[in-house]
């Protein structure tokens, strides 16, 4: 017989007399953790004055609401109010600016009637998205109205007019406001990465939405219907 036989069939042997062991489980106890521990009672002291501080901070007012909105498609309110709050801070970073698109999915919650709070405002936006400006060859238009259509819309700023009229004038390029997330092809926006120039303007979305509110103070909505 061959070695190298030989050496398999002890290996084989050795194995099989190996002595099997049995997983058993073992009792434990549970941790008792007191409520009134001193320890607990030092950390809630610590981190009280911030708890306040931030409490007082959500709750400041800064604008009415006439009424209560909600995101809805293939347009709404909410929607409108949000693409034209950004589109403004957009325009003020770079005046070129031609229309802002945001993604449904990015708004996650409504606004009742009444005071606007800052944190009404981080509730609509808890992310810490930014505003970002594309420069898109106008091929993409089309590129991005049948996406839209097959999402079935997206809220979008009122300069609707402004896309058209650069398509009537045969320019190359519009700039198109969006958020970081959009921008990267998120939400399946792939095309978008083929910008031939990315403004970074640094200015969180939720930024724009509580700029916008205290300026205006008691928001107007308008509900009519935004398509490309």
């Amino acid at each position: 017989m061959k070695l190298s036989c030989k050496i398999f069939l002890i290996i084989l042997f050795l194995y099989s007399c190996k002595t099997r062991i049995t997983p058993v489980a073992q009792p434990t106890s549970n941790i008792q953790l007191s409520l009134n521990d001193k320890s607990d009672k030092q950390i809630e002291d610590l981190i009280t004055p911030y708890k306040l501080g931030m409490a007082a901070a959500m709750n400041e007012v800064i604008g009415h609401s006439p009424s209560f909105v909600e995101k809805k498609k293939p347009s709404s309110a909410l929607g409108n109010f949000m693409a034209d709050a950004v589109m403004e801070s957009a325009l003020k970073a770079y005046p070129l600016s031609t229309i802002c698109i945001l993604n449904y999915g990015g708004i996650r919650s409504t606004l009742d009637s009444g005071d606007i709070t800052m944190g009404d405002i981080f509730q609509i936006m808890p992310f810490e998205n930014e505003i970002v400006i594309l420069k898109l060859n106008t091929t993409y238009i089309d590129s991005l109205q049948n996406f839209i259509t097959t999402k079935g819309g997206e809220p979008m700023s009122d300069n609707i007019n402004s896309l058209k009229q650069v398509v009537m004038n045969d320019q190359d390029y519009f700039y198109l406001v969006t958020s970081d997330y959009m921008a990267n092809g998120g939400d399946n926006y792939l095309f978008l990465i083929h910008a031939t120039e990315r403004i970074n303007t640094g200015i969180k979305i939720r930024d724009a939405l509580i700029a916008y509110v205290k300026i205006h103070q008691h928001i107007t909505f308008d509900t009519k219907i935004r398509k490309l």
